[in-house]
C-alpha cells in the first residue's frame, strides 16, 4: 500500500486530484453566480457537475498513465526513470494549486460579502419559520387547535429583536404537504425552521416540537411535552422558553428571556379566540363571519380577553369592506368595531394587535395620519407583524402619495411573508409600472403557483400595456371565472368595459356603478345622483363627499362642487395623491372653477401640487399608474396649464398612446377638448376603443370561454356586428 501510494505522489496523480477538485469547486460556484446573470436553465448547473463529476476518474487515469516531458507528452512506460520529469512537473502543479486556492478564496471571500450585503442567496441569517403543527387528534378535528398553537409561537417568536419570522401566511402554505425542510427553508428564505404536532384528548395534550437547520435538515433540539389542557398557556411559554435557548446557542441571539404567551382568562375564551383566527385566515365572507361569532363568545367568557377584541374589531372592519361582497356599509362596520378597538387599547397599549385594530378603525375612519402612528407602534412592538406592513403599504402608496416609501413597505413584507397573495399582486402591479418587466413576470409566475385568480388578475394588467384593452378585459374575465366572488375584479373590469365603449355591459357587471364610471360612459346626472346616494348612507364619509364634489363639477354645477372641493384640498394639506382625498381630476376640477371665477392667481398651487405628484412618481421610479393615473399625462396637463401648450399636448398624447383613457365628457376639461390640438388625441383613442371593442367581441360574441361568468348583453354583438358591416 505504501509503495502504490509512493508511486501515486511520484507521477503527481495526488497533485492533479487536489487541483481538479479546487478548479471544479470554482467551476461550479462560477456557474451558479452566472447562471441567473445569462438567464440559463437549471439543467446547465447539473450537467456541469456531471461532466466535472465524470472528468474526475479520466483526468486521474491520465495522470497516471502518461508524463509531460521537454519532447511533449508521453506515456509514462515509454520514459526513462532516470529522465523522469516529474519532479518538476509536481513543483509547476504546487504553484498552480496554491494559485488556484488563492483564486477561490478570493471568489469565496467577495461572493459572501456581496450575500451579506444585499441578502441575496443569503439565509444564514436570524430568520426562522414556523411551520403549522399537524393535528394528531384521535377525531382529527383541532386543527383550529393546532394552528393556533403554531401561530402563538410564531407570534412570540416575533417579539423577539433581531430575530426574522416568516409571516404565518406563508409557513402555513406547506400545510399536509410532505415537503423536505431544506426545500421549505429556501422557498421561505430562512435558516431555521421549528415544526411539530399536538395530540388533544379530553383534557390531556401532548405537543411535540422539534427545531431544525434548513441548511441540511438536521434537528438541532426536539421535546414532547404531556400536560394538562388548563396549563396550556404554560406549556407554550415552556416550549417558546425552550426554542429561545435554542436560538441563544444558534444563532448567538442575545435575549434574556422569552416573551410571554398572551393569556385568556379560561381555557374556552382561548379556544374560541383560536377558533375565530382558524377561521379568520381563510378570508372568505362565511369565514370571515364566523370568526365574529367567535371572538364575540370569548369576549362573552371573558370581556377582559384584550386579544379577542382587537381581533373583534379587525374581522369586524373586514365585514364592511368592498372586496367580499359583506353587507354592511363602511358606517355600520366602524360602528360595530370601535368599540372594540378602543377597549383592547384600554385593556393592553402594549399589545400590537391592539394597536393595528386601532390603526386599521382609523383608516377606515380616514384618519390617514393617525392610523400611521399605530401602524407603527405596531410593527415597533412586533417587527414581524406583515399584514401590518402590507396595510402601511397600501396607505402610504395609495392615500398618502409616499410612493417610494410603500414600495419599500411591500418589499419588507414579501421578506417577512413571501408567499402572500396581495403582497404580491400589489408588488408586480409596482413593478410594471415602474417598467421593470422582467421582474414582473417573475413575480407572475410565482403567482400563478400560488394564486391562479391573483395571476390572472395581475397579468391583465401587463397585457394591457400600450392600450391593449381588449386584454385587459379578457384578463379580468379570466381572473372573475376562476374566483366570481372577487368584486376588485369587478371594478377593474367595470372600467375597462367602459374604456372599450360596452355600456349597458359596464353597468351590469357592477354591482354599485361608482360615480367616475358614469361620468366616464356621458351620465353625469346619473354620476351626481349615485354620488349623493351614497354620501346618505355614509354622511361622515370624505371620500363620499369627494366623488359628489367631483361629479357636481363634471356637470358644471360648479357653485355646488366649489365647496366640496375646496374642503378636499384644505383636508389633504395641500397634497394630490393617487386615490387619497384629492387625486388628480379633483384639482382638475378645482382648476376649472377658480378660472372661472377669474381667480387665475389660485390656480398656481394646484399646478404645482399635481406636479409634485408627478415628481413623487418618478422618485419612486414609476413611469405608469394603472387605472387611475398616468404619470405623462399629469405631467402634461400640468405643463398645458401653466402655459406650456405644445409640449403638454405631447406629453397627454404619448399617455393616450401608452393606454391611458382620457374621459371624453367632463365638463371641467371643456378647455382641453376644445384645444384644436387635443382633436388627433381624441381621435386616436375613439379608434382605439373601436379597435379594441371589435377584438374583444371577436372572442366573445363566437364561443365565449367566460359564458358560465358573464356573457354580451343582448344585442350587442349584432349591434357591433351591423356597425362593422359584418
Amino acid at each position: 500500500m505504501a509503495a502504490i501510494w509512493g508511486e501515486l505522489k511520484r507521477r503527481n496523480v495526488v497533485r492533479v486530484a487536489v487541483a481538479y477538485a479546487i478548479v471544479s469547486w470554482l467551476l461550479l460556484q462560477l456557474t451558479d453566480v452566472l447562471m441567473p446573470l445569462l438567464g440559463l436553465p437549471e439543467w446547465v448547473d447539473r450537467l456541469v457537475f456531471l461532466l466535472l463529476v465524470i472528468g474526475f476518474p479520466l483526468a486521474l487515469i491520465f495522470a497516471w498513465a502518461f508524463e509531460l516531458t521537454p519532447e511533449g507528452l508521453k506515456k509514462e512506460k515509454d520514459v526513462d526513470r532516470s529522465e523522469s520529469n516529474t519532479p518538476i512537473t509536481g513543483r509547476k502543479l504546487d504553484f498552480a494549486i496554491i494559485a488556484v486556492l488563492a483564486v477561490a478564496l478570493v471568489f469565496f471571500a467577495s461572493t459572501h460579502q456581496w450575500n451579506s450585503e444585499t441578502g441575496h442567496a443569503e439565509t444564514a441569517d436570524k430568520s426562522i419559520a414556523v411551520l403549522a403543527f399537524t393535528d394528531l387528534s384521535p377525531e382529527g378535528n383541532q386543527e383550529y387547535f393546532s394552528d393556533g398553537i403554531s401561530e402563538e409561537l410564531l407570534n412570540v417568536l416575533a417579539k423577539i429583536p433581531g430575530l426574522r419570522v416568516a409571516a404565518r401566511t406563508s409557513s402555513f402554505k406547506f400545510k399536509g404537504e410532505n415537503r423536505d425542510i431544506i426545500d421549505i427553508g429556501e422557498q421561505l428564505d430562512v435558516a431555521l425552521v421549528l415544526e411539530g404536532s399536538v395530540r388533544k384528548a379530553g383534557a390531556q395534550i401532548r405537543i411535540t416540537a422539534q427545531l431544525v437547520d434548513a441548511s441540511n435538515g438536521f434537528h438541532l433540539w426536539s421535546e414532547t411535552y404531556d400536560r394538562e389542557l388548563k396549563n396550556i398557556f404554560a406549556v407554550q411559554d415552556e416550549i417558546s422558553a425552550a426554542i429561545v435557548n435554542a436560538l441563544k446557542d444558534h444563532l448567538g441571539l442575545q435575549v434574556e428571556a422569552a416573551p410571554r404567551v398572551i393569556a385568556a382568562a379560561n381555557t374556552e375564551a382561548h379556544e374560541a379566540y383560536l377558533r375565530g383566527r382558524y377561521l379568520m385566515v381563510q378570508g372568505t365572507r362565511a369565514t370571515i363571519e364566523g370568526a365574529v361569532r367567535e371572538f364575540q363568545k370569548a369576549i362573552t367568557l371573558d370581556p377582559e380577553y384584550a386579544l379577542a377584541h382587537a381581533e373583534l374589531a379587525m374581522a369586524t372592519l373586514k365585514r364592511g369592506g368592498v372586496f367580499l361582497n359583506f353587507d354592511l356599509t363602511v358606517t355600520e362596520a366602524i360602528a360595530r368595531a370601535a368599540p372594540h378597538a378602543e377597549r383592547a387599547m384600554a385593556l393592553d397599549p402594549t399589545l400590537a394587535e391592539a394597536h393595528a385594530a386601532t390603526g386599521f378603525l382609523l383608516w377606515r375612519q380616514e384618519n390617514l395620519e393617525g392610523a400611521q402612528t399605530h401602524f407603527r407602534q405596531a410593527i415597533k412592538i412586533n417587527p414581524n407583524y406583515s399584514i401590518v406592513y402590507l396595510w402601511m403599504g397600501n396607505l402610504l402608496n395609495w392615500q398618502l402619495g409616499r410612493y417610494k416609501e410603500g414600495f419599500a413597505t411591500y418589499e419588507t413584507m414579501l421578506r417577512l411573508d413571501p408567499l402572500s397573495i396581495p403582497t404580491t399582486t400589489n408588488y408586480v402591479m409596482q413593478l410594471t409600472e415602474m417598467n421593470r418587466l422582467d421582474e414582473a413576470d417573475r413575480e407572475l409566475e410565482k403567482l400563478a403557483s400560488i394564486a391562479p385568480g391573483s395571476h390572472a388578475f395581475a397579468r391583465a394588467y401587463r397585457a394591457s400595456l400600450g392600450g391593449k384593452w381588449a386584454n385587459a378585459v379578457l384578463g379580468y374575465l379570466d381572473a372573475l371565472r376562476i374566483d366570481p366572488q372577487k368584486s376588485l375584479t369587478r371594478r377593474f373590469l367595470t372600467f375597462q368595459l367602459a374604456a372599450i365603449g360596452l355600456e349597458k355591459e359596464a353597468v351590469a357587471i357592477s354591482e354599485a356603478p361608482h360615480p367616475f364610471l358614469l361620468s366616464v360612459l356621458g351620465k353625469p346626472e346619473d354620476a351626481v345622483t349615485t354620488a349623493q346616494a351614497r354620501l346618505a348612507e355614509a354622511p361622515n364619509s370624505l371620500a363620499a363627499r369627494s366623488d359628489l364634489g367631483l361629479a357636481l363639477a363634471g356637470t358644471g354645477d360648479y357653485a355646488g362642487a366649489r365647496p366640496i372641493l375646496e374642503e378636499m384640498w384644505q383636508r389633504s394639506g395641500g397634497r394630490v395623491t393617487r386615490f387619497g382625498l384629492f387625486q388628480t381630476s379633483n384639482a382638475q376640477a378645482l382648476i376649472a372653477i377658480r378660472r372661472a371665477a377669474g381667480e387665475e392667481a389660485k390656480v398656481g398651487e394646484l399646478v404645482a401640487a399635481i406636479k409634485d405628484n408627478v415628481r413623487r412618481y418618478r422618485a419612486a421610479g414609476i413611469i405608469r399608474a394603472r387605472q387611475c393615473c398616468s404619470v405623462d399625462y399629469e405631467a402634461g396637463f400640468a405643463a398645458y396649464l401653466a402655459g406650456e401648450r405644445e409640449s403638454g399636448l405631447a406629453l397627454i398624447g404619448k399617455a393616450a398612446e401608452d393606454g391611458f383613457f382620457i374621459p371624453p365628457k367632463e365638463a371641467y376639461l371643456q378647455s382641453l377638448y376644445d384645444d384644436p390640438g387635443f382633436a388627433p388625441i381624441r381621435a386616436s383613442q375613439e379608434a382605439r376603443q373601436a379597435r379594441e371593442r371589435k377584438r374583444f367581441l371577436d372572442v366573445v360574441c363566437t364561443d365565449n370561454p367566460y359564458a358560465a361568468v358573464w356573457q354580451p348583453e343582448d344585442g350587442t354583438c349584432e349591434q357591433f356586428a351591423a356597425a362593422d358591416g359584418n
